[in-house]
């Protein structure tokens, strides 16, 4: 799979150490240099999160992953799928990637400084090279999965069919309908469809997974005020400034989670507003009758602004749902009961929450491989368990 040769390789090695030091700078002086030369850029990168620093972050571990991974790059390959996945939700193309390694190359000369020699950036040239392979070859075969219909391939006009505040701290769940006379792209629960709007001459995306199963008609998606967290522009400007009947743009659902087939037990566990990521999932095992395998922990501020807890109490059986809030936290006592060797655990939220989620599995001795988190933000924590056993 590697293009990179044995000398470059201890190339890159030799230099890690120091983009490890500079990371996030190197990467936080790429985007701004990209973004200044290149400002149609911004329309492919999440704006809130390189507000935050978590997308510079974030790109900087992903890089030193790759690195560190040469000699087994399918331990990359979680990491590498969902960020193709997303690529391909918001339309990045192959003639793309020339651009981006262009800047970030640049980034990283001027930190290497005197260390920067001809053969150390080939190195990192060779390295970015293979990476844009990965994701290209990768994002084509998602873009093939599509069909032969370009139309579905990019964004299309959604209607905003209906509007409605479902819980306290102006939670609102949108219903969407297809414009174009076109059927809607069938989905599985756990997969995020996103939606474009412009704000400010720049576009933005939100993703979304659905709340319902697939139905053939229509996407019901829940967004939050005041959530800062990578969907917080869109899901703002849908609030406010999208009425029902007002339109916006949406592509073909991306994503990997979901429910682990033929599963015995399911444990969800939900930090605020990552209920929504989980709730077509559970709203699914319902739907075939299986709603005595769902098990909620749902960890809101207050009780009020735990959406979906009323709906979650009448489909769950009794004692399997249950509300934190912040005055009483999630700890291992709340999985006395809830947890056996074979239960599979769905978790969703801040990367703070997941951590202290993973943090309480790992101590119970849940196995790792039962435990399928989705992240509401950067996949930070995530890479930085690539690898660990």
């Amino acid at each position: 799979m590697s293009n990179i040769t044995a000398e470059q390789k201890k190339l890159l090695q030799s230099t890690v150490a120091t983009m490890r030091e500079h990371g996030k700078d190197i990467t936080t002086k790429f985007y701004a240099t990209l973004f200044k030369e290149h400002p149609e850029f911004r329309n492919f990168f999440n704006q809130t999160n390189q507000q935050t620093g978590k997308q510079p972050a974030a790109l900087a571990e992903t890089v030193f992953q790759f690195v560190e991974h040469l000699d087994n790059l399918d331990v990359m390959t979680p990491q590498m799928s969902r960020l193709s996945t997303k690529h391909r939700a918001v339309t990045v193309k192959p003639e793309h990637y020339p651009v981006v390694g262009k800047y970030l190359i640049q980034s990283i000369k001027e930190y290497l400084g005197d260390k920067g020699t001809p053969e150390v950036m080939a190195a990192w040239q060779a390295l970015y090279d293979l990476m844009s392979s990965v994701f290209i070859k990768k994002e084509k075969e998602l873009y093939d999965q599509l069909g032969n219909d370009e139309r579905d391939k990019g964004f299309v006009p959604f209607s905003v069919a209906k509007k409605e505040n479902i819980a306290a701290g102006s939670t609102h769940l949108f219903t969407l309908t297809r414009q174009d006379g076109g059927k809607i792209w069938p989905f599985t629960v756990g997969q995020y469809i996103t939606v474009r709007v412009e704000k400010d001459g720049v576009l933005h995306h939100g993703h979304y997974n659905p709340v319902e199963p697939c139905n053939g008609n229509d996407y019901s998606i829940v967004c939050r005020e005041g959530h800062n967290d990578q969907n917080t522009i869109v899901s703002e400007e849908l609030i406010h400034n999208r009425a029902v009947g007002s339109t916006v743009l949406v592509s073909a659902p991306a994503g990997t989670f979901g429910l682990v087939k033929d599963a015995k037990q399911h444990l969800f566990i939900a930090g605020g507003i990552g209920i929504s990521s989980l709730m077509g999932m559970i709203n699914e095992l319902n739907k075939q009758g299986k709603a005595a395998s769902a098990t909620v922990i749902q960890c809101a501020q207050t009780e009020d602004r735990a959406t979906f807890a009323n709906q979650l109490r009448n489909i769950l059986p009794k004692g399997q749902h249950t509300v934190l809030t912040k005055e009483n936290p999630i700890s291992k006592d709340h999985l006395q009961g809830k947890l056996q060797a074979d239960t599979h655990v769905y978790t969703s939220g801040s990367e703070t929450f997941l951590a202290a989620v993973e943090n309480i599995l790992n101590g119970a001795g849940h196995p790792r491989s039962n435990i399928h988190i989705k992240s509401i933000e950067p996949t930070l924590g995530l890479l930085k368990a690539i690898g660990r056993k």
